[in-house]
């Protein structure tokens, strides 16, 4: 990250983007079988993987898995540095516990390797497997102290575990004690996506629903109250939540939630647990965003390389007219403060 403070005319620092190097690629091509039959095809958009039991991917973008254009992105767009996350649908949590073990441990070595000759410009994240709790906090461990990563994207929804159950409390403690930012992601398909008749809402709603859904179990369930140094990040904005915590607080005080186990006095006042990006498309939106989250919650956030992701993020900032001050908050200071760096 030390190359980000040899661009003084570049501030902002984009923590919402995926990538999946070509390495990875290669590895599948190798040794597929090791990680439950995984396959690579080469396809007319681009190359497509097959995950255990023959569901195939959607085709990988270019964009996706070439690096050196996305340095050049930052350049024509005004940003500093990029945050890789590893995509979604790539992350494992189909595999057994074992063999998701070992393609986590593929995932964020590549990535590593891959952001490593960027002059500091890409800073990766990395992910962790489920299944097993224990190789959950192994690999966040490894991640961020060995392969020095500052931290991980983790799935709302990682196959069958529930991120509030308290059997994950120990990966949550070691989040805590390793300063580790960790950015929850929906994953392509989740519960909303079990609403009838709605699979043209997928990238649109489904999303934010499951988002919304996943931080107000985390708060009822007492994870916040158990953890109160997570550094959490929320994408697409949070999803709905900081836009209808009135509702939320609503809810709760007419006895809607009785087995909650919050220690604050209602779920509007978690709010400001997590970080939201700015991947919410509008002025207003990121402007509302701020009122309830406060701008030193609020981080950059472009979903790069997906087309239904801000184009010109710091752009969308600017145009938002929150002063100087908060510009700087949500643009550098803010995603300096969550990485560590």
């Amino acid at each position: 990250m030390l190359g980000w403070r040899q661009m003084p005319d570049h501030a902002a620092v984009d923590v919402h983007a995926h990538g999946i190097p070509r390495t990875v690629l290669d590895e599948i091509r190798r040794n597929g079988a090791r990680y439950g039959g995984m396959e690579v095809a080469e396809g007319e958009q681009g190359p497509v993987v097959s995950l255990p039991g023959g569901k195939k991917l959607r085709p990988l973008a270019a964009k996706m898995l070439d690096f050196t254009e996305r340095v050049r992105w930052l350049d024509e767009h005004g940003l500093r540095g990029q945050v890789v996350s590893p995509w979604l649908d790539m992350q494992g949590h189909e595999l057994t516990p074992q063999a998701g073990a070992d393609w986590a441990k593929v995932l964020n070595d590549a990535l590593a390797e891959a952001c490593s000759g960027s002059g500091g410009r890409l800073v990766a994240l990395g992910t962790v497997p489920f299944g097993d709790p224990a190789a959950s906090v192994r690999e966040l461990r490894r991640l961020v102290r060995e392969l020095r990563l500052p931290g991980a994207m983790i799935s709302t929804n990682p196959g069958a575990t529930n991120l509030w159950d308290p059997a994950l409390d120990e990966l949550w403690s070691a989040a805590e004690d390793l300063q580790a930012a960790i950015v929850l992601h929906p994953p392509t398909f989740g519960p909303a996506s079990g609403i009838p008749d709605s699979a043209e809402f997928g990238n649109l709603w489904h999303r934010l629903i499951d988002t919304t859904l996943v931080a107000s179990r985390l708060i009822l369930n007492g994870v916040l109250d158990r953890h109160p140094r997570l550094r959490l990040v929320l994408v697409h904005g949070g999803g709905f939540l900081p836009f209808q915590s009135g509702r939320f607080d609503r809810s709760y005080a007419i006895g809607s939630h009785p087995a909650a186990s919050m220690a604050k006095g209602a779920p509007g006042d978690y709010l400001r647990s997590f970080y939201y990006d700015t991947c919410v498309m509008t002025p207003p939106a990121i402007r509302l965003l701020c009122q309830v989250a406060g701008p030193e919650r609020v981080v950059l956030g472009s979903d790069y390389p997906f087309p239904i992701g801000d184009p010109d993020p710091v752009r969308s900032v600017a145009a938002a007219n929150l002063g100087a001050d908060a510009e700087r908050q949500i643009l550098e200071e803010n995603p300096n403060i969550l990485l560590g760096s």
